[in-house]
């Protein structure tokens, strides 16, 4: 894996929710540090883990867009999703050793599905041994490798739609592949073992892939191989020019441009992750002044033609944009509300920053 050396300047203009198609085989830290080296720049935090045995939809948040994580990993999320019938693992998933065989081959497809069907709704979900969840500040995989003992949490979780596409049998396993709505925070492979528990036959999850998370829809997005392949035909060029003596400067504003040229829609403004928010695009110092931290006031917004025109209520949230257009400079609230607006004082304080995205 590359990674950007020490000592080299970092875009920190860049920003929004890269959609990225991850890889089978790397950890969603590592394409992190994968694409944060190939874009060359300052931060870059995914919106919710996907196992390294998963592929699919991994939301990467580029520099300031990072400070939103909060906000998209509590998202829905769709999966497409194969699970094993016939078949237990201990990491309930294709990873982990088998501890348990049975024949399903008896498990008629009307069985299986309404056993499936029995998984809609709300429900409480035992969080697997296998995972990152904390018990008394150590992470449940610690206790699990470690072969010690100790109480499984419970999670509160919603699966909205279960949907069989096909049922493929193969000797004695049979593989369900169905799609996924689901709520944050749902293990998928719980399902699937809860499954084989429920058809008494035993299973684990043999195959994920997010498509959606949100808004966020994975056929508009771009592979990691893709990307780091750009970057890579980009340093090689820079280097010929480089030898042969043409000075090739490092200047974030032309990174930033030229990334968001060629990612195209797979790089969205951090409005869409914040759908129900409203927008207000300021000047140069009143970016600057937020970006201190600083409340904005009635007579320095008032001068700014989008602000006439904008609608929120006390206590909603707006997203103070960057005059470029481009980012995201803070997410405040509203002090007052936009029809109360000409009973406040000119110097009357309007929206209180809640966090700075940078």
């Amino acid at each position: 894996m590359g990674h950007r050396r020490r000592g080299l300047s970092a875009d920190t203009i860049l920003q929004g929710v890269l959609i990225v198609d991850k890889p089978a085989g790397l950890t969603s830290h590592a394409v992190c540090q994968e694409v944060k080296s190939a874009l060359r720049v300052g931060k870059v935090g995914h919106g919710g883990t996907l196992d390294p045995f998963a592929t699919g939809l991994l939301p990467l948040l580029i520099n300031g867009a990072t400070r939103l994580m909060p906000f998209i990993q509590s998202r829905d999320k769709v999966y497409e999703a194969t699970i094993r019938l016939g078949v237990r693992t201990d990491t309930m998933d294709p990873t982990g050793e088998i501890t348990a065989e049975a024949d399903a081959s008896h498990l008629s497809d009307e069985a299986i599905a309404t056993a499936v069907t029995g998984f809609l709704g709300a429900q409480k979900q035992l969080i697997p041994r296998f995972s990152a969840a904390r018990v008394e500040g150590k992470h449940l995989y610690e206790y699990a490798r470690a072969g010690e003992e100790v109480e499984q949490p419970t999670k509160d979780i919603e699966i909205f739609a279960l949907e069989i596409s096909e049922v493929r049998r193969q000797g004695t396993v049979v593989d369900v592949d169905l799609t996924v709505h689901c709520g944050a925070g749902t293990y998928v492979r719980a399902l699937a073992d809860d499954l084989g528990e429920r058809l008494q036959v035993g299973g684990h999850l043999a195959m994920l892939r997010r498509t959606r998370v949100d808004r966020l829809d994975l056929a508009e997005g771009v592979s990691m191989e893709a990307l780091v392949a750009q970057s890579n035909a980009w340093r090689a060029e820079r280097t010929v020019l480089i030898e042969a003596g043409e000075k090739q400067p490092f200047l974030p504003e032309r990174n930033a441009r030229t990334w968001r040229e060629w990612l195209g829609g797979a790089l969205r403004p951090v409005a869409s992750v914040l759908p129900d928010v409203a927008v207000l695009r300021v000047d140069g110092p009143t970016a600057h002044h937020v970006t201190s931290g600083g409340a904005l006031r009635k007579s320095g917004l008032t001068p700014l033609e989008s602000f006439g025109s904008l609608v929120y209520g006390a206590g909603d949230r707006v997203l103070i944009e960057h005059p470029d257009g481009h980012r995201g400079v803070a997410l405040v609230r509203a002090v007052v509300a936009s029809a109360a607006m000409d009973r406040v004082a000119d110097d009357a304080v309007v929206f209180e920053v809640e966090r700075v995205l940078r």
